[in-house]
Parts: C-alpha cells; sequence; structure tokens
C-alpha cells in the first residue's frame, strides 16, 4: 500500500521530480540551489514559486539532499518557472549544435548573457534549465534569450560562423553586422554539413600543442573577440 504523504511531503516529491527533463518540460520549472544564485535568479524577475530551506518552506536534511543535484545540499533550493523561450534577433547570437555536456552548455550561456548575446540550441544539446546546467550558468538562463532550434538553417537572419579546428580565420579578422557563432560537440566538432554551410569558418590559434580547445572556453574566446566588432547594442530581455 502507497504511503499517505503530507501536504509538505508531496511538495518535495513533487520539486525532487524536476530533475527530470521530462517533468520540467511538462511543467515548466527547475530548481535553483544556493543562496548566491537564487538571490541572482531572483533579481533577474524570474517567477520562484516554492522555497525550500533557510528562510523559506522548512525541510529536514534528508529533504534537501532529496532536492539538491549535489552531494553537499545547500539550501535554500527553490522551483523556479522556467521563462518562455525566444529568439532575440536584434542580438548576436551563440548555438549549441549538440554540445552534450552541462557544464559547458552553462558555461557558454553564462558567457552569452555577459556579452549581452542571445543563445541557441539544437537537438542534443544538454538541457539549458536542466539544475546542473544552470548552476554551471550562474543563472545566466534568466539574464539573456534563450531559444532552441531545429536547425542552423532557421539561422538566415544572421552570418554564421562556423568554429572549426583548423582551416578558418582568426576571429579578430571577422567583422560581421550580425553573427551567429555555431559551437559543436567538444570530442567531435561541428557536423561536416553546418560547417560548410557556414558563411564563415573560424579557427582559434594556440601557441601550445593542444589542438582543440573546451567547447565553452572556445565560446568564451570567439564571442571575445568578435563583440569589439558589435554595431548594435542588445535589446532588453
Amino acid at each position: 500500500m502507497e504511503p499517505v504523504l503530507t501536504h509538505r511531503a508531496k511538495s518535495v516529491v513533487d520539486a525532487a521530480r524536476l530533475h527530470r527533463a521530462k517533468e520540467r518540460r511538462a511543467r515548466g520549472q527547475t530548481l535553483v540551489e544556493g543562496p548566491d544564485l537564487l538571490s541572482d535568479v531572483s533579481a533577474s524577475g524570474a517567477n520562484i514559486l516554492d522555497v525550500f530551506g533557510t528562510g523559506g518552506r522548512p525541510v529536514d536534511q534528508r529533504a534537501l539532499e532529496r532536492l539538491s543535484g549535489t552531494k553537499t545540499p545547500r539550501g535554500p533550493i527553490a522551483v523556479v518557472e522556467i521563462p518562455t523561450e525566444w529568439l532575440d534577433r536584434e542580438r548576436d547570437l551563440l548555438v549549441s549544435v549538440g554540445v552534450s555536456d552541462p557544464g559547458n552548455v552553462g558555461t557558454m550561456i553564462r558567457t552569452a548573457a555577459a556579452f549581452g548575446w542571445g543563445f541557441a540550441y539544437t537537438t542534443g544539446t544538454a538541457d539549458p534549465w536542466s539544475p546542473k546546467t544552470i548552476r554551471a550558468g550562474a543563472g545566466g538562463q534568466f539574464q539573456t534569450p534563450i531559444s532552441r532550434i531545429g536547425s542552423t538553417s532557421e539561422l538566415g537572419e544572421w552570418e554564421t560562423v562556423a568554429t572549426v579546428v583548423e582551416g578558418g580565420v582568426p576571429p579578430a579578422s571577422l567583422s560581421a553586422p550580425r553573427v551567429a557563432v555555431l559551437i559543436g560537440e567538444e570530442a567531435q566538432g561541428l557536423p561536416e554539413g553546418v560547417a560548410k554551410a557556414a558563411d564563415h569558418r573560424l579557427t582559434i590559434q594556440t601557441p601550445g600543442p593542444t589542438e582543440s580547445l573546451n567547447a565553452s572556453i572556445a565560446a568564451g574566446i570567439a564571442l571575445y573577440e568578435l563583440s569589439k566588432h558589435s554595431v548594435a547594442p542588445p535589446s532588453d530581455v
């Protein structure tokens, strides 16, 4: 026989289910953990639906561990509404083409937010709204427009820039009015068809023996250099 749960226990169970991508999509909600991150997310105007621990709804350590995605839970943990995804056509754009690591995706979103760029992602990309990706992004998901796209062919309003290991121009030499920088999976890079279809190919040359950079590091260098040539300020989220 299934145990009868109290209202609070039911709330913890329901919130913990948000670690599942299917549940996040169905409910349009996610989890945000830690005082600093929650403060930043709240300051961005995000809709905070419930808070557990440290000044919010009181829960014991066992419940906090169930809600947390970390080995050492640090309250508070909040249920937050996922903002409506949209593609800001007035911004430069950082595009994840199947980057599957949540840490890389989160860092890319954080970088895009820092430079005032939008972020788009294709199938195969780690969920931008998972608690782990939000932690890596330091809440940047709530500070810049994010949109899922079916393919890079939808980016006709931007000049697409494929990041490739060799054969591309250095980022400092590329100037375009509105760009979409395409970042591929760390091991395989961009699919060849995507790279060939891009308007430009960009390569970051390093003096050391390493052939390729971490995906999020490459994105950060590219955005830093290309932002020097940006011709239009970003619009408000």
